[in-house]
């Protein structure tokens, strides 16, 4: 035991007051990432984007609330008012019998019927392009979409001659009738879907004894109705809107839709206060921003889908 402790070499006392020295420490991370960097920057921008694109709007709500001398002299008004609102509804009603009321009636009796029957028409042609086999079929398609170039002004005035020959501008019916014949438009957008449905599916339809309009309604239609719904939509929303076609077609006053009847406000029924025009254009987008709104999602998304199908 001696030996042991003479022979162990005493420690020397630097080693022993020497600290272990500590590890390094790991280098921090940033605190954003390039690519959420990228994702603020895309939102800001889009942001903004969003406020510049609604400030008109934003305008025009506010211009309806105030008296017409601050419409230009404000942003917010001074003094808070509902008269333009008022003033909108008696003018209405100066203009045509039922005022804003019958601008409503008018506006859907010359929307719903072609939405119907336009998408119906539109979506037995876009099945009978893309499913069905005649002699034809890609001629007859080329010449419907080259139909597509020709610019309604080459041929409104021909069309209000012709309409008015067949006494149908005295109502809504040269503004109805045509688009009962469908749309190339939607019949080329529902084509493509039709066109990404297996064809084993139709055959199978056709040897269980299914014919050609059966296995429309029964099994294709039901599986493009998301296309469907948005054409729909997007129909509704420019038949809404439209204003050069019932203002060609339509001769009588009282069959004025809500864009005509708008239009009207500043002139033929003596209203020159803007905030009483404003009032009217607001309320006539009521439809539109309430359609818009619940289905925006569905719009959207069967855009993106065809254009991934495509």
């Amino acid at each position: 035991m001696n030996d042991i402790m003479e022979n162990t070499a005493p420690v020397p006392e630097e080693a022993l007051t020497s600290e272990t020295p500590a590890p390094a420490a790991p280098a921090k991370k940033p605190v954003l990432s390039s690519k959420q960097i990228v994702n603020i920057i895309v939102t800001v921008v889009l942001c903004l984007g969003s406020v510049i694109m609604l400030f008109p709007f934003i305008w025009m709500v506010l211009a309806t609330l105030k008296p017409h001398t601050e419409v230009y002299s404000t942003f917010f008004p001074h003094t808070w008012t509902v008269d333009a609102y008022k003033d909108m509804w008696e003018s209405a009603d100066y203009l045509m019998k039922g005022g804003m009321i019958r601008g409503f009636g008018n506006s859907f009796l010359t929307t719903v019927p072609v939405v119907i029957v336009q998408i119906i028409v539109s979506a037995f042609a876009a099945y009978a392009f893309a499913k069905l086999r005649f002699v034809g079929k890609n001629v007859i398609f080329l010449v419907l979409l080259a139909t597509m170039m020709i610019p309604f002004a080459v041929i409104m005035l021909p069309q209000a001659w012709l309409y008015g020959q067949m006494h149908l501008t005295q109502g809504p019916l040269a503004v109805i009738i045509p688009k009962f014949f469908g749309s190339i438009g939607t019949v080329f957008f529902l084509r493509q879907f039709f066109y990404s449905i297996p064809d084993s599916i139709t055959e199978a339809a056709r040897l269980d004894g299914a014919g050609y309009t059966k296995t429309f309604i029964s099994i294709l239609f039901p599986l493009v109705m998301p296309a469907v719904a948005t054409q729909a939509i997007l129909s509704f929303i420019g038949n809404w809107n439209d204003f050069l076609g019932p203002l060609l077609f339509i001769d009588d006053k009282n069959w004025y839709t809500l864009p005509l009847l708008v239009n009207s406000l500043g002139g033929d029924a003596g209203t020159t206060e803007i905030p009483s025009v404003l009032a009217a254009s607001l309320v006539s987008l009521i439809p539109i921003i309430i359609v818009f709104a619940a289905f925006q999602k569905k719009i959207i998304g069967s855009i993106v889908f065809s254009a991934v199908k495509g």
